[in-house]
Parts: C-alpha cells; sequence; structure tokens
C-alpha cells in the first residue's frame, strides 16, 4: 500500500483552555512509564452513494476541535521536566493522506 500525503494541519481546541486548569500535573505512573509516540491511522469507507471527501475532513476536523475543549491537555505540551502538561492550546497535528492499493 502507497499512502501520500496531502495536506497537514494544526488542530487547535476551539476555546481557550481557562487560565485556572492552564497546568495538568502527571501522575506518577505517567512519570514513570516510557515515552512513546503512537502514529494511529483511521480509515474512513465511502457509502455507495457520492460524498464530498473535503466536507467530510472538514467536519472531523470541526469535531476533534470541540473535543479538545473537554481534554485540553492533548492539545498542550509537555514541560520541560516532564513532570506536567503545559495545556497552551497548541494543538494536534493532522494530516490528510490518500492511500494506494
Amino acid at each position: 500500500m502507497e499512502i501520500k500525503i496531502q495536506s497537514t494541519q494544526v488542530i487547535k481546541p476551539s476555546k481557550p483552555t481557562p487560565e485556572n486548569l492552564g497546568h495538568f500535573k502527571l501522575s506518577l505512573l505517567d512519570q514513570l512509564a516510557p515515552s512513546s509516540y503512537i502514529t494511529p491511522i483511521f480509515y474512513y469507507k465511502t457509502s455507495g452513494h457520492k460524498v464530498d471527501i473535503s466536507d467530510i475532513c472538514s467536519q472531523l476536523v470541526n469535531s476533534l476541535s470541540e473535543v479538545l475543549n473537554l481534554y485540553y491537555p492533548l492539545a498542550g505540551r509537555l514541560t520541560e521536566d516532564g513532570l506536567e502538561v503545559d495545556c497552551n492550546d497548541e494543538g494536534v497535528q493532522g494530516v490528510k493522506t490518500q492511500h494506494r492499493w
């Protein structure tokens, strides 16, 4: 299978994180766990009728932007000491790809 990147973008939360939630302390288990980077790949199969892929992608981006409000640490970055997450709303990377078998 060949995967071709069409575009990348940083998806930010639709609302800023409140100041009182600006830092998220990691638990001892989180601090001791080995750091790893997992790249999930999601495949979306279209139904039999014609669909506009750009509409679907736009809807996914908007949905993720809304969800990041509830899971605000995911849009932040680890601090240098690795003990907490700076919930600075930097966002997550979204990649649009196309594949061929």
